[in-house]
Parts: structure tokens; C-alpha cells; sequence
């Protein structure tokens, strides 16, 4: 086997202390890969694949990228699951004696990226660790850039799953011990494109918390650092917050549907009228977890209100937020020491706005305004000096100069000033040497290999004096140096390369002040962030003419020409149909709903979520008046899918999204349930519908939008005080069906189903056949439906349904 050269030697070495990672190996101005991690990332990079040592028996495959635009090539290895060690050349290659000293400065993972420019702005980047205890599962989540980490000990698998289809984590560290493989075989088919990352050593098994430990040893392991700051520990349940899973989250596509999004507009879409990513991230981060403390929203909906009657502040504050760069990442990228000098210029820009907008906010009367003047801190010493320091236009990177002002420092100022002038004292020798030698054409040249020379055509060559040193030879001319250029040469290079040291070594001091200053800035972008959601709901309810909604302790839900506030903005103004709904506890607190498909009847019962989530975030909502009570939980059970990773069918899904609700729901919460009890036979679905329902009604209590087309459900309104039954109207014109999109009390007589097949386009000869079936089997069954309704009413008032309870508001706190 051949001997390794010493850098291929070096390279092995290094890669051997990151086997799972593509490691970037420094070469001058290129990033190498070798072996198998070339094999791996030359195709997902889209660069050629060559080999070092091409001629030998065993030739080592190899390739690179440029160091300058290494970030696009990164960016695509994180996309495709995979870590990068980055591996530079830690010491001057001029002062090297022998093989130029490499080390690994840190490990870039899907979840742990530290540079805002590989990550969307828009998203979080969850980091997730997770085992099996001895009483549950403990689970904790990072999101680095704001140092926020979040833990949980669940009870049951189908929690966690929960927290992780929530999250949807880029990463997962585990132990073999502390996770089974089948738990890790669910959990890659849930989430195929998470990085599942084994760590048995930083799982400490007698620890409380043993999740924490491993991702406090994993940002130690690729950040390089001893510590990296992160905020206090938050519980990933948060009593006062608003719960809703996944699923709700996906059927009220408050941040589009997983399955269909094609660009189609969301809440998130319709709310969003930020200014700065930090903004944006926090209204998504809102959107799945509004408060439920009436307190804070009604500060909120206060602020708002105040918003909109100021116009002119509320126009001044946009002017102030427009072009503010992403301080929450920026500030973390800072504190992770990978900044650059443009990060901290921009830094510096923000700092410098924060004046202004206090003063905005202190024209406003209510609390929150006050509140949020009193987080922003103005940090006037770091400011100014940030601004006597540095450029406003600083290169790229800390070691090429140009960052620092020369009326900051002095050594600066006279070592650029020597640099600078280093063309006019080589003009000047140039002019004397051409005069003292009479060489009309003698030129001073400069080349980056051999440095400074005086270049004399062959022409001439009889003129030169003995005193100029042959230095090189060209095709038409000779190149000489003489001690008075070489005196010069030696000058200029001292200062440039004192000048690039002294300005990286300012630079470093300046940025470490700008790390000390980490929490006060994300503070500052957390204010800043909550203020531009709060103007995005101001700005969106001056445009769309939404109200103010009343949030109160009681049940009472009152919706006055309530309207879908994501579909009316797919219609012409005023073409929405708007609907009211009242609810509350005696009269109606299960609102049964029949109607034929197309009716209206989700985009109704959606459009009561829709409302109640955006009372609970301080938005003002889609409706001429709205009384909207505290809700701790929404639940969701509208539409139809089979789940195949896990092969469930549609019956299968709907009955486990049902079992879900009953398990969580208490009397505070809001139950929205479309189309239960298919996939199986009528009557199994039928008597399903009708128990899951009486169980909602008289246990559970609380307020349900249920949609059907069992319509011997309706009879239920006969037997159950506060059950009510409601459609959605239909007119018919000339043969056809109109659909009215408006919800009335009621029954609807048929579900016009063949009409709305007629709609859809089926061919006349198979609707008149289905016309023709559809009569008969109603003569037919006339009698044993007329036998069926009155034993189903006599059912319902000889068999005891489910007793009341009283006790279930405990379990998940509204506070008052």
C-alpha cells in the first residue's frame, strides 16, 4: 500500500473525528473533498468528480468547490440532510514550516446552521432530542439563532409524535438505548427528511433531563465553543396558550396545508403584512400558539385599536422598520463569533433606529405601548462607537482591511495612509529612474508572484546601470530590482499587512463588545418583532374593514356576520356570503349541521376557528360584531385522507383524530367535526356519529360545529336541551340547485347529492339512471325509514345517555 502523502495523511486524520459529517477540507482558495464524502457530495453539488493520484493503482476520488462561494454549495448539503465540518488552515501558509496546520472551526448541521444565509428567513430550524425514561418520554427543542430551548417529559408516544409533527425538527439526537428502533423506524417515516443523529455518549441516564445534557454537549461538539448562550428554559406546553396539534393546524391551513398549498393563501398570508423576517417568524410562531390570557390580549387588541386611529404614527413606524435586517440572527451569528463586518455594520443601523421608534411609541397612550418602549434599549455606547469604528461599506471579510475609519485610530490612519500613497512613491521612483537612466520606456510593474520590478525593453538594454539586479526574464524585456525598490517594496508590504492585522485585531474587540451585548439585542428583537405583528394586524384590519372582537371568561360565542377571512380574499369585494353563529351553553352548544356538499357547511364551521384564533392573537377578525370566550383548545376533524406510511385507512384516521379530541378536549374548547363514520357501514357509521356526538354534548360540554349526512342525527335536538340542529340553504332555479351559503336553524330535507353530481359534469345518461335508482330505492324504503325514525326516537328517550360532568375544565389553565 502506498505510503499517504503528508496532507492526505493530515486529511485522514481530521476525517477520522468526523465520520458523519462531508468535511470541507481548506486548500488555498478552494474547500476539497476526498474518498467517499467526494463520491457522496460531487453529485448533490453538481461538480465534477476527479481522483488525486490518477495515475496510481489506487487513486483517491476527489473534488472542490471555491472558498468564496463555498456558502450556495453548503446550503445544498444541508438541503439534502447531510453535516459539513469545516476544516480551515489555522496558521499563516507563509509562516508554516512544513504542512500548514488545519483544524475543524465548526460543524454545520441541518439544525444547527448559525449562518442566517443558509436558512430561509421565514422558518425556524429545530433541533430535537429524545429518549424513553423510566415515567415517559423526555423531549427537548432548540432553535439556535434565538437561543430559545424548550423541554417536555410526555406519557405517551402518540405525545411526543405530537411535539415532533408541531416542530418538525431538522435533526433528532438520540441513544440507542434510550429509543428503541422501532420508535426510530416511526419516526422516519413520519419525518423522512429529518437528520436522525446518534450521540449515546451525551445521554446522561441518571440525569432528570437527559435531552438537555445531549444538546448542550452537541453545541459544544460543532459550534466549537465552551458555551453558547440560550434563554431560560421554557416548557413546550404552555398552559397559557391556545392548544392546537398538528392536524387543526393543517385543516384551518393557518400556514398552508401540507398536502395542497400550490400557493393558495393561508391566515398566515392574509395576516402578514411585516416588515422584518424577525416579524414574520413570530406571527407564524403566534399563529400556532395564540395567548389564552385575557389580560394580554386585550392589551394587544387595545394597542391595535390605537394603531388605527393614529395613522400618522402607525405610517411613521412602518418608515422605521422598513429595511431593518433580521437582528435576531444576526445578533446569534454574532455571538457565535461567525459575524462579519457587515453583519455588525447592520448591527450598528439597527441600534441606531431604536431611538426614533421609542419616541413613536411614546406618543401612544395605551400599556403595551409603554411595554414595548421600555424593552427596546437604545445601547448608546456600543452604538457610537460602532459608528466612529467602522466603514459604512466594510468589505466582505475581516482580513482583506478597509472596515476600520481612520479617524478612530491612528495607526490605521498612517499605515493606510502609507499603503495609499504607495503608487504616487512608486510613480515617483519610477520618474527619477527613467530620467537618471534616460530609458523612455522603463516601467515599475508589479506582479503578485514576484512582487515589484523595473521592467526595461530589450531595446535598451545597453542603458541599464551595473547597479539593477536581474530579477527575471521576459519575452521582450528584463525585469531588475534595486535596493532602493526592494527598500520601498518591503515598506509598502510591512503596511499593508500591519494595516490588515491591526484593522482584524479592532475588528475582533469591536465584535466581542457586540457578543456581550447578545441578550439585549435579541430582547430588542423580540419587541421588535411582537410591534411589527401587532402593526401587520392593524395594517391588514384598515384594509380588509375587520372589528374588534370581545373576548370574555364566559361561553357565550356570538359571531355577527361572521366571514372566512382567508376565502373572501379569493372573491370580489362583498361577494362573500357572511353568516352568523350564536352559541352558548343552554341554548346551543352543539350546532348540528346538514346540507348537500359544495353548501358551505366547512366553510362555516372553519371560519368560526378562524375568528377564534384571531381574537386569541390581539387580531382584529372578519365580522360586524364578534363575542368570542377564552378557549384553551381547538379541535379539528374535517376532510379525508389515508394515512399509507403507517397503513391506516380513512376510517382508521378519522377514528384516531376522534379518539384524539375526546382525550383532550375540556369545556373551554372548540370542536369542529365534518363527515365522521365513513369507511364502514351505515349503520356502523351512523351509530358511531350518534354516540361520539352524545358523548361530546352531555360529557364534554363544550362548543361543536358538527357536520353530517346522517340526518337521523338530527333527532337529537328533540331529547338534548342545547342541541341544536342548522343548515345550509339551498334555492332551486329552473331544475338547478343555487347554493345560498347561508346558515339557517333547521333540517335540510335532502342531501342533493345527484344535483351536485350534475354540477360536477357526469355524463346526463348516468344521472338519469341515478334518478331513475334513486326513486325507486325511496318508494322502497319509505316504510322502514318511517319504522327506523320512530324507534330512533324512542331510542333516544328510553335509553340514559352519558351522564354530565362537571369537572372537566381542569387540565388546562385560562386565566383571567
Amino acid at each position: 500500500m502506498a505510503q499517504l502523502t503528508p496532507m492526505l495523511a493530515q486529511y485522514q486524520q481530521i476525517k477520522a473525528q468526523y465520520t458523519d459529517a462531508i468535511l470541507f477540507y481548506r486548500m488555498g482558495d478552494f474547500y476539497e473533498m476526498f474518498s467517499e464524502d467526494a463520491v457522496k457530495a460531487a453529485p448533490i453539488l453538481e461538480v465534477q468528480l476527479t481522483s488525486r493520484d490518477r495515475n496510481s493503482p489506487n487513486p483517491m476520488a476527489m473534488c472542490g468547490v471555491p472558498f468564496h462561494s463555498a456558502t450556495q454549495y453548503i446550503q445544498k448539503l444541508l438541503d439534502a440532510g447531510l453535516k459539513v465540518a469545516i476544516c480551515e488552515q489555522v496558521e499563516d501558509p507563509s509562516q508554516a514550516k512544513g504542512l500548514v496546520k488545519r483544524e475543524v472551526i465548526r460543524v454545520l448541521t441541518p439544525s444547527l446552521i448559525g449562518d442566517p444565509e443558509l436558512a430561509p428567513e421565514n422558518s425556524r430550524q429545530w433541533l430535537c432530542a429524545l429518549a424513553t425514561v423510566e415515567n415517559g418520554i423526555d423531549i427537548s427543542v432548540l432553535e439556535l439563532f434565538r437561543g430559545s430551548l424548550r423541554h417536555a417529559l410526555v406519557q405517551t408516544w402518540q405525545e411526543a409524535m405530537e411535539i415532533l409533527s408541531q416542530y418538525q425538527p431538522k435533526e433528532i439526537l438520540y441513544s440507542a438505548t434510550l429509543l428503541k428502533e422501532n420508535d426510530r423506524n416511526i419516526i422516519s417515516k413520519t419525518l423522512p427528511s429529518t437528520l436522525l443523529t446518534l450521540r449515546d455518549s451525551y445521554f446522561a441516564i441518571d440525569e432528570a433531563r437527559p435531552s438537555i445534557t445531549a444538546i448542550q454537549s452537541y453545541l459544544k461538539e460543532t459550534q466549537k465553543l465552551e458555551s453558547v448562550q440560550l434563554t431560560e428554559i421554557q416548557p413546550i406546553f404552555d398552559p397559557y396558550r391556545l392548544r392546537m396539534d398538528a392536524t387543526t393546524v393543517s385543516s384551518l391551513e393557518l400556514l398552508g396545508s401540507s398536502v395542497r398549498d400550490n400557493g393558495r393563501p393561508t391566515l398566515f398570508t392574509v395576516l402578514n403584512q411585516c416588515l422584518t423576517a424577525m416579524g414574520r417568524r413570530g406571527l407564524k410562531d403566534e399563529l400556532i400558539n395564540p395567548p389564552c390570557n385575557l389580560e394580554i390580549i386585550e392589551r394587544r387588541l387595545n394597542f391595535v385599536e390605537e394603531l388605527i386611529q393614529n395613522s400618522m404614527t402607525l405610517s411613521s413606524l412602518q418608515n422605521e422598520l422598513t429595511g431593518i435586517r433580521d437582528l435576531e440572527r444576526l445578533a446569534t451569528k454574532t455571538s457565535l463569533r461567525m459575524s462579519l463586518p457587515r453583519d455588525v455594520v447592520s448591527i450598528r443601523e439597527i441600534l441606531k433606529k431604536i431611538p426614533a421608534i421609542k419616541n413613536l411609541l411614546s406618543t401612544l397612550t395605551q400599556p403595551l405601548s409603554q411595554e414595548l418602549n421600555d424593552q427596546l434599549q437604545c445601547l448608546n455606547s456600543l452604538t457610537e462607537e460602532l459608528e466612529l469604528a467602522l466603514e459604512d461599506s466594510p468589505p466582505h471579510g475581516y482580513r482583506d482591511g478597509g472596515i476600520i475609519r481612520e479617524s478612530y485610530h491612528q495607526d490605521v490612519a498612517e499605515l493606510r495612509s502609507l499603503s495609499t500613497d504607495s503608487k504616487a512613491l512608486i510613480a515617483a521612483l519610477e520618474a527619477r529612474e527613467r530620467d537618471s537612466t534616460r530609458i523612455s520606456s522603463l516601467k515599475i510593474k508589479y506582479n503578485r508572484v514576484y512582487g515589484y520590478s523595473i521592467e526595461v525593453t530589450k531595446t535598451h538594454l545597453e542603458k541599464v546601470p551595473p547597479h539593477y539586479i536581474r530579477k527575471q526574464t521576459i519575452a521582450n524585456a528584463e525585469r531588475y530590482i534595486t535596493d532602493e525598490l526592494k527598500t520601498l517594496e518591503d515598506k509598502i508590504s510591512s503596511a499593508e499587512k500591519k494595516l490588515k492585522a491591526l484593522e482584524e485585531e479592532t475588528f475582533l474587540k469591536l465584535r466581542e463588545r457586540v457578543v456581550d451585548a447578545t441578550s439585549t439585542l435579541l430582547v430588542n428583537s423580540a419587541a421588535i418583532s411582537r410591534l411589527d405583528i401587532l402593526m401587520s394586524f392593524a395594517i391588514t384590519a384598515k384594509t380588509r374593514g375587520y372589528v374588534k372582537p370581545r373576548l370574555h371568561t364566559g361561553l357565550e360565542l356570538n359571531i355577527l356576520d361572521g366571514r372566512h377571512a382567508v376565502l373572501e380574499t379569493l372573491l370580489d369585494p362583498g361577494e362573500f356570503v357572511p353568516n352568523t353563529v350564536e352559541m352558548d351553553p343552554e341554548t346551543c352548544r352543539t350546532l348540528l349541521i346538514t346540507g348537500p356538499n359544495m353548501g358551505g357547511k366547512s366553510t362555516i364551521m372553519r371560519q368560526v376557528a378562524l375568528i377564534t384564533v384571531m381574537a386569541h392573537l390581539g387580531s382584529f377578525v372578519p365580522a360586524k360584531q364578534a363575542l368570542i370566550p377564552l378557549t384553551d383548545a381547538i379541535f379539528t376533524r374535517i376532510g379525508s385522507s389515508d394515512d399509507l406510511v403507517h397503513g391506516q385507512s380513512t376510517f382508521m384516521v378519522e377514528m384516531s383524530e376522534v379518539s384524539r379530541i375526546l382525550e383532550g378536549a375540556t369545556l373551554r374548547s372548540l370542536i369542529l367535526i365534518d363527515e365522521i363514520g365513513r369507511g364502514t357501514s351505515t349503520y356502523d357509521g351512523l351509530a358511531l356519529a350518534w354516540s361520539i356526538l352524545e358523548y361530546i354534548h352531555q360529557s364534554l360540554r363544550c362548543k361543536t360545529l358538527f357536520a353530517t349526512h346522517f340526518h337521523e342525527l338530527t333527532l337529537l335536538e328533540e331529547t338534548l336541551p342545547g342541541f341544536k340542529n342548522a343548515n345550509v340553504l339551498v334555492k332551486h332555479w329552473k331544475g338547478e340547485i343555487i347554493f345560498l351559503h347561508q346558515l339557517a336553524f333547521g333540517i335540510c330535507p335532502k342531501s342533493y347529492g345527484v344535483d351536485v353530481a350534475k354540477l360536477a359534469g357526469l355524463p346526463s345518461i348516468v344521472l338519469l339512471r341515478a334518478k331513475d335508482i334513486q326513486g325507486h330505492l325511496e318508494t322502497q324504503s319509505q316504510k322502514a325509514n318511517r319504522n327506523r325514525h320512530d324507534a330512533l326516537k324512542i331510542f333516544t328517550k328510553q335509553i340514559p345517555l352519558f351522564e354530565e360532568s362537571e369537572t372537566l375544565e381542569t387540565g388546562h389553565h385560562i386565566e383571567s
